[in-house]
């Protein structure tokens, strides 16, 4: 987050000074130059392995042909795409039932699928350590690549899918794997022995991400089913029982309350709210509102509000409280809890209100009722895919903006389209989909209840503008 004396009135950093720019479009410049260079060598290598394959003859990947043991998907960025991801794991294990399938992830997203019955083990690898020259001359950098590689090549896969990007090509090439699936525009030439036409987020192609991740499940021999369309996260029970255990400890008011009440006295929602987003401020909503959004809950329908986020995001968070009446009663659990304790916080809300975020992908996942506040970003392309989850967005002329390629950062520096979304929508709407679940009696309570599973056939999110 940007230093406090940088931040306006909503919390937005201020426009950067023309020195600050024009460094940053320097260091686009060289870093797509050095890209375009790293790209040339390993297509070069790509090339000749193309040409070694030519005398091969492959079988069709299907389950009628193809027997795969092991299998390796790669997903290195960040922890939304990594939870819509898992629609590939399911379908792949769907098809393929007797395969291992293994996930390559970056540490800090990987635990969030810590759960999943349909992997057979989680490896986890941070790519970004190279960013820098310097990491070139770092013995330990090349130490963990060799001990990554080894550990995949004693793997023997069958099927590697690079699930986007050319550190995942890279690194489903260097497994070993006798085929490989990917898109062919964002590996290297060359590197992909099943190699898909296109790439992610073409210029015109309004695809969802999931859309993406089921079209290289196709490439792999998958028969994609409706339903595989839904993302789907298992919540660990141990998390359960944490997260429950962590909510009465550090809100021992509400417990005692939950002793003492009647049949007949009101129940208090529990409303969890994201207000963090780490890749890009545009995908903010501004500190102000989430204040006055706050206030409103806990007036209007005497909400336990629990605030969430990594540890990094306290001053934001704390610019929030600060706003608040002092009356209001928040429960900040920034910091203090892991993935699988906030993806088992989320199924038990009542309502989970974000940005678009990972947590946002984590609570739709889940199958949480879910309000999506968007406004750089397009939600066909990324938006929550559940029944549960309205989205809510301004529809000013310039959004959507973000084309993926860099942060989510406004070009006018006005974030417009944030603000446009006022607090009294949110509210309005949260309290319909507050009464809605009050009334069909699904309320949670910090006890662990089990969520009523998700339809097989989910419809499209709905949206309000």
């Amino acid at each position: 987050m940007a230093a406090r004396e940088e931040l306006d009135d909503y919390g937005y950093p201020l426009r950067p000074p023309a020195r600050r720019r024009l460094r940053k479009l320097l260091m686009q410049i060289s870093k797509r130059t050095l890209l375009t260079a790293i790209y040339l060598v390993l297509s070069s290598y790509g090339l000749l392995l193309r040409c070694a394959r030519l005398a091969r003859r492959y079988e069709p990947l299907n389950p009628q042909h193809f027997k795969p043991r092991r299998i390796l998907v790669i997903r290195l960025d960040l922890i939304g795409d990594l939870v819509l991801s898992l629609t590939l794991v399911h379908a792949l294990k769907r098809t393929y039932p007797e395969a291992e399938i293994d996930l390559l992830a970056m540490p800090s997203t990987a635990p969030i699928a810590s759960a999943d019955p349909d992997l057979a083990q989680i490896i986890t690898y941070d790519p970004n350590i190279w960013r820098r020259p310097r990491a070139l001359v770092r013995g330990r950098n090349w130490r963990e690549a060799f001990i990554l590689l080894r550990r995949l090549r004693a793997r023997r896969y069958d099927l590697a899918v690079s699930v986007f990007g050319p550190w995942a090509a890279l690194l489903a090439l260097l497994s070993g794997a006798r085929r490989r699936v990917g898109f062919a525009g964002e590996s290297y030439a060359g590197f992909m022995t099943d190699p898909v036409p296109g790439r992610h987020w073409q210029r015109g192609d309004r695809r969802h991400e999931v859309d993406y991740c089921l079209e290289l499940a196709r490439a792999a021999g998958v028969s994609v089913r409706p339903e595989d369309r839904w993302p789907r996260l298992s919540i660990d029970p141990q998390a359960r029982l944490e997260i429950a255990s962590l909510l009465k400890r550090l809100d021992p008011a509400n417990g005692a309350e939950e002793q003492t009440q009647s049949a007949t006295s009101p129940v208090r929602p529990l409303v969890v709210c994201h207000i963090a987003s780490h890749n890009g401020y545009a995908k903010r909503w501004p500190i102000p509102y989430w204040a006055r959004l706050l206030t409103g809950l806990a007036r209007e329908v005497q909400a336990r509000l629990v605030l969430t986020g990594a540890s990094g995001d306290l001053p934001l968070i704390t610019a929030v409280l600060q706003r608040l009446e002092r009356s209001t009663p928040v429960l900040n659990l920034a910091g203090q809890t892991s993935l699988p304790q906030l993806a088992a916080l989320m199924e038990m809300a009542d309502l989970v209100i974000s940005g678009d975020s990972g947590p946002m992908h984590i609570a739709a996942a889940t199958g949480a009722p879910l309000i999506a506040i968007h406004g750089p970003t397009d939600p066909a392309l990324s938006g929550p895919i559940s029944p549960q989850a309205t989205i809510v967005r301004s529809g000013i002329w310039c959004s959507p903006c973000y084309d993926a390629r860099s942060p989510a950062d406004c070009r006018f520096h006005t974030v417009q389209c944030m603000k446009d979304v006022t607090p009294e929508q949110v509210l309005a709407l949260a309290l319909r989909r507050l009464e809605e679940r009050l009334s069909a009696g699904t309320s949670s309570t910090y006890s662990v209840l089990e969520r009523s599973p998700a339809p097989a056939n989910p419809e499209q999110s709905h949206q309000s503008r």
